[in-house]
């Protein structure tokens, strides 16, 4: 069965990992988009049963459906942590609630490539 896994969930764990590895509270939109691909790549070489939703259009709306979680920085072109919030904020809220195989593969995706980017 197909898991449909949010932009949501992949921009928190970017966001988380990027805090953890490079102290890091916001991604760019291009990096987001790298990290869509890289992860779509990994999940067909892995075969996960899964599909991530990473357009434009999803993370736009992810932005603004969890806009206690995210904010947008036009002039950046960057989505942020919200101030008010930190990591554990986050990974209360966006890690665990997907399949244990499907979070597991999103954390490790996300962290290998946060490492490998600059």
């Amino acid at each position: 069965m197909v898991t449909f896994v949010g932009a949501e969930y992949i921009i928190a764990n970017s966001l988380i990992a990027l805090k953890k590895t490079k102290n890091r509270t916001n991604i760019s939109l291009s990096e987001l988009n790298q990290l869509g691909i890289y992860i779509q790549q990994m999940s067909i070489e892995n075969d996960v049963d899964a599909v991530f939703l990473v357009s434009q259009d999803q993370v736009t709306t992810a932005v603004f459906d969890f806009s206690d979680y995210f904010e947008y920085n036009a002039a950046e072109k960057v989505i942020c942590i919200k101030k008010t919030k930190q990591i554990t904020d986050l990974a209360s809220r966006f890690v665990g609630y997907l399949p244990w195989e499907i979070m597991a593969f999103l954390v490790k995706t996300t962290n290998e490539f946060v490492k490998k980017s600059a």
